[in-house]
């Protein structure tokens, strides 16, 4: 994983912010109360995402089909991670957030060029995509599966400009303190495939349960990603109005826009890391793994060998796993860092002695809060990985070993689920200090080492390996930035910051000494459906309980600021 209304002489610059009491920087609370609201309707994004999932999954199975539209499908939201809430955002967000604060009609023309610049390049290179894929079809030799993958590619392309644009859109509607319709963009997408889905697969005389009905039936539902960017465009630039206008005056805006394009090229790479791993995934798991109208051995260097992968299935085991572990991080720890980013942008265009000690405490209780909410997860998802991909997924064409082949994945990739979110808020940090080159050297050096670790892991591990590596290495990349961003930031890790961190870990150990035993005693495999979601909601409301409760008894910090929305100064 992404302001416009009157006139410029009535636009509604960024308020002053208000004198703060001692020790207090307005942007702490601000940014935490935007956490949590970000968080709410990223909530209802990722319930209706699960939805959505759990119904393709239902409708065509674990098999080639929707092991194609997955890879077609994540084409154009590697896109839109790099460029749209990844690169062109990260980079447009404090210049914008600079402009807004000094220069509020210079602010509305920045926007307004990004836009269209982004418009141009993105259609560009959707044509070219467009272009060659169809050399690629065209020239034949490919088996039956990769076809249909490169076909749905083609048809889902399309929707990579739109949903750029419909990021970048977002981060300007943020810094306007506007974080309602971005967050809730993504349910337009999520109900509009779940209506394709629908349509295509249960609609009398469109599909059917036999190979050809599924395949007519899923180009429908890449259809319907098409037209859910379009409705997701329209629902921000109707937003965006409300707060100003678009323009075609571009004047005064070379500098910003140079400035912006330095640091943009660092940034494709540095912020988006987890993506490119994430999809490196599931090109090996496509690659290593037979499909119909292939060879049924493996050529590599010369030699045949059996496939480390069992089938081509595993791109949607790969996908289940991840729909799963995002949602926690999604919902809290992505929240955080949404709304973490233009308090950190605000606090280093404040050149004082004040916007110092505001930025420094802003990471810090991002760090904690980060923590708090994904070591717990990590290990909560790992105890309750079978009867949570049961529930989910178990319906229709997914069968019980379709589940469990998704759950062993998760297991991998939960357990990282704290470090996925205290990298983002890390790089953050850094961008909003203008320095995109720490990271992007990092994440360079992750990119290599999670492909490294993926061609090894492989073998031993299956499908599994992909996430254990890209588990192993996010916690590496957390540890190098912690070191790096000192440079910046003085002592990001503090005395209140370890006892936080100490405070949660002690939590999450009693949480797990408890639901280890209930997972023990029932064990998910053997229940039927309405067991499973039983054993579920117990696992989760007495883990979730345990944490929470002994937060309050303990006097947690970071549960105060979850509930006062930021109220509050984190201890120093």
């Amino acid at each position: 994983m992404s302001d416009l209304n009157h006139d410029t002489s009535k636009s509604h610059p960024a308020p002053p912010p208000p004198q703060k009491p001692s020790g207090v920087t307005p942007e702490v609370p601000r940014f935490v109360g935007h956490a949590v609201l970000v968080a709410l309707l990223t909530l209802g994004s990722r319930v209706t995402g699960l939805l959505r999932d759990a119904l393709l999954f239902a409708s065509f199975g674990r098999g080639p089909i929707t092991s194609a539209f997955v890879i077609g499908f994540m084409v154009p939201n590697l896109f839109r991670r790099l460029f749209g809430e990844g690169a062109l955002s990260s980079a447009f967000i404090p210049a914008y957030a600079e402009l807004v604060r000094n220069d509020p009609k210079v602010a509305r023309r920045f926007a307004s060029l990004c836009i269209a610049l982004l418009l141009i390049v993105t259609s560009g290179l959707t044509l070219l995509g467009e272009l060659g894929l169809w050399y690629m079809v065209s020239r034949g030799g490919w088996a039956d599966d990769t076809v249909l993958a490169i076909r749905l590619t083609m048809w889902m392309l399309a929707y990579m400009p739109m949903i750029c644009l419909v990021a970048l859109i977002g981060g300007a509607l943020q810094v306007r303190g506007k974080f309602g319709p971005p967050a809730a963009a993504p349910v337009l997408l999520n109900l509009t495939m779940i209506a394709g889905i629908v349509f295509a697969t249960y609609t009398p005389g469109i599909g059917g349960l036999n190979e050809q009905g599924l395949r007519y039936a899923i180009h429908i539902v890449a259809v319907s990603v098409l037209i859910a960017g379009v409705l997701q465009l329209v629902w921000q630039v109707v937003a965006l109005m409300r707060v100003d206008r678009l323009t075609v005056d571009f004047s005064s805006t070379a500098e910003p826009l140079r400035k912006m394009l330095w640091v943009m090229g660092p940034m494709v790479l540095g912020l988006a890391v987890f993506q490119i791993n994430a999809a490196m995934d599931m090109l090996i798991a496509w690659g290593f793994a037979p499909k119909d109208g292939g060879a049924g051995m493996l050529s590599l260097f010369g030699r045949e060998m059996a496939y480390p992968i069992v089938d081509a299935g595993q791109v949607v085991s790969l996908a289940g796993a991840q729909r799963l572990y995002q949602f926690p991080l999604g919902v809290f720890g992505i929240a955080i860092a949404t709304a973490i980013f233009p308090a950190l942008a605000h606090a280093a265009a404040d050149r004082s002695d004040q916007g110092k000690a505001g930025f420094q405490a802003i990471l810090r209780q991002g760090l904690r809060l980060s923590f708090f909410i994904g070591l717990p997860a990590s290990v909560g998802l790992i105890l309750v990985r079978v009867p949570l991909t049961r529930v989910v997924f178990e319906h229709g064409l997914f069968e019980l070993q379709d589940s469990l082949r998704v759950a062993a994945i998760l297991a991998g990739y939960a357990s990282a689920v704290w470090a996925y979110s205290m990298t983002h808020i890390l790089t953050r940090t850094f961008y909003a200090v203008g320095d995109a080159k720490t990271p992007l050297r990092v994440s360079m050096t992750m990119v290599f080492f999670n492909l490294t670790l993926n061609l090894t892991l492989i073998w031993p591990l299956g499908a599994a390996g992909l996430a254990w590596s890209t588990a192993i290495s996010a916690v590496a990349q957390v540890l190098i930035l912690l070191m790096l961003v000192r440079r910046h930031v003085g002592a990001p890790v503090d005395a209140s910051v370890i006892k936080g961190w100490g405070r949660t870990a002690v939590l999450t150990v009693v949480m797990a000494g408890v639901l280890w035993p209930m997972g023990l005693n029932y064990p998910a495999q053997g229940l039927t459906w309405s067991g499973c979601a039983l054993l579920l909601g117990g696992m989760v409301g007495v883990g979730a309980g345990i944490v929470l409760v002994g937060a309050w008894l303990s006097g947690s910090e970071e549960l105060r600021w979850l509930r006062r929305g930021g109220s509050g100064s984190p201890s120093s």
